[in-house]
């Protein structure tokens, strides 16, 4: 069965510099064990994932030439398409301090490339003509400077309209813009990022009940809600139904881009027919996969299927 086509947006690129120190700490001298660069951002996570677990990726949004070859390599190499509106200028860097001893990532991210008018109405533009070439539009990251935060609204719309199916991982206002849009599928925040734009569930004292209240009126807006929940695994709330995910036992490397190998295995669980159940154990195995390893991708040693046993969903 031929795979359906994947179209990544990544509005907000970065290059990360992540660095390996155990034992991390702050105001003291701290020694590297080891570093790396890769070429970053939510979006090129989900795709990288995606194009390694055999689908046909396209990347697109924005990239600034002066330090462009990084990411044109990583696209080469991965087997995908870059369909990237290359813009003036170099994309941000950012840095990642993971400390394995401990298994926590600090990250300090840097702003993005300040983008004209002229730029961002013909990325719209370059949008509305490719996006018709695919089933599932994945939408992912921050949205750099110039930009109106009504963005992934607007292009989910555009999305909707051409009969794919929207899935956005986004926060702040962006997120609030992609909801009332009405055009999302598949949304996937944090508890946190849901309490920063819903005043109602920042307020309530029993945090549980309150997200399943806000999750029954968001779902008369978009179609699914992954939410995030750190190592206590996460909830998808649908029209069918709540599920519960469990997470593997795993030794964890990096948590750096877990939670984008986690929407690229739903996607890739829903693009392929699959049920919800089914989906959410994709999910949950790509995320596994991710954590045991640094860099972008899936890991060649601990691939996503030798996780699928060892991962548990409960309807609520």
């Amino acid at each position: 069965m031929m795979k359906k086509k994947i179209l990544t947006v990544t509005l907000n690129p970065a290059i990360d510099y992540t660095i390996e120190v155990n034992n991390f700490a702050i105001d003291a001298v701290n020694r590297a064990s080891a570093s790396r660069r890769d070429p970053g951002g939510k979006g090129i996570n989900v795709g990288t994932a995606l194009s390694q677990g055999g689908f046909p990726v396209c990347l697109t949004g924005f990239l600034g030439k002066s330090n462009i070859d990084i990411f044109l390599n990583h696209i080469k190499v991965n087997s995908m398409e870059d369909r990237f509106l290359h813009v003036e200028g170099p994309t941000r860097e950012g840095i990642k301090v993971v400390d394995p001893k401990n298994a926590v990532t600090t990250d300090i991210n840097f702003p993005g490339f300040m983008l004209t008018e002229e730029e961002i109405a013909r990325f719209i533009d370059l949008f509305s003509k490719i996006v018709s070439d695919f089933e599932y539009i994945v939408m992912s990251g921050s949205i750099p400077a110039g930009v109106p935060s009504n963005i992934y609204g607007e292009l989910a719309l555009i999305a909707k309209r051409s009969g794919a199916f929207v899935a956005v991982d986004t926060s702040g206002e962006a997120l609030r813009a992609v909801i009332e849009s009405g055009a999302a599928d598949l949304i996937k925040p944090n508890i946190e990022e849901l309490a920063e734009i819903y005043q109602e569930l920042d307020d309530a004292e029993d945090k549980d009940s309150a997200v399943g209240a806000l999750a029954e009126k968001l779902l008369e807006k978009v179609g699914m809600i992954a939410l995030s929940m750190g190592g206590d695994g996460s909830r998808l709330y649908s029209k069918s139904g709540i599920y519960d995910v469990s997470t593997p036992k795993i030794t964890v490397k990096s948590t750096v881009g877990a939670g984008d190998a986690y929407l690229a295995g739903l996607v890739a669980g829903l693009a392929s027919d699959m049920d919800e159940t089914a989906a959410l154990k994709s999910a949950s195995s790509w995320a596994a996969s991710k954590l045991t390893m640094f860099g972008p991708g899936l890991s060649k040693e601990s691939p996503p299927f030798q996780y699928l046993d060892k991962i548990n969903v409960f309807l609520v």
